[in-house]
């Protein structure tokens, strides 16, 4: 798991993006939020962090960031459920245009004291001219299930970057681990690349 000085530099880097941002800036919409956290289950523990950074779109541009809408969940007795979630995306000028969708991860640890662990990251964004870049990823899901089990997912989706008259188009996402059995372990690893 990425630390939480993570989070802060990406609250600071976020602050510094608004304060450059200039005046006539074009359609930058950033969504995050909604995103769950629950510790449930007898003496279970949920640890979340999410992050959602997108904006600044200039000229015509748009940068449109989604992200949020995570679902962390310790519901076993014992059980313990930590997910780190970071969506980035955002700048677009000119005529550029950069969507970054990410976001939707759901992190479940239902058995008796099982432990379900997530990680992803959504980069994307920046396109410049006449660019495009629009990255998906996002709506994973990592499930603990069985008594004892062990659930490891992280995932990542890069993408981004689009030059004068480039496209770059990048998708990933909906990747599914899932330990069911008793004492059982699935562990997933998933890049999907592309700049």
């Amino acid at each position: 798991m990425r630390s939480i000085v993570l989070s802060s530099f990406a609250a600071f880097a976020a602050i510094a993006a608004i304060s450059a941002a200039p005046a006539g800036a074009q359609i930058s919409i950033t969504h995050g939020g909604g995103n769950v956290n629950t510790a449930k289950g007898a003496l279970s523990e949920a640890d979340q962090s999410a992050t959602t950074l997108g904006g600044l779109a200039s000229g015509h541009g748009k940068a449109i960031t989604n992200g949020g809408n995570n679902v962390n969940t310790a519901l076993g007795k014992y059980s313990y459920a930590g997910q780190d979630t970071t969506t980035v995306g955002g700048t677009a000028l000119g005529h550029g245009l950069a969507i970054t969708k990410g976001g939707s991860n759901t992190n479940l640890a239902k058995g008796y004291a099982s432990s379900a662990t997530q990680s992803t990251l959504t980069l994307g964004g920046t396109a410049y001219g006449h660019g495009k870049s629009i990255t998906n990823g996002g709506y994973n899901s990592n499930l603990a299930a069985g008594a004892f089990s062990s659930a490891d997912q992280q995932v990542a989706t890069v993408g981004g970057t689009a030059g004068k008259h480039g496209l770059n188009v990048v998708s990933g996402g909906m990747n599914k681990n899932a330990a069911l059995g008793f004492g059982s372990s699935a562990s997933q690893q998933v890049f999907t690349g592309g700049q």
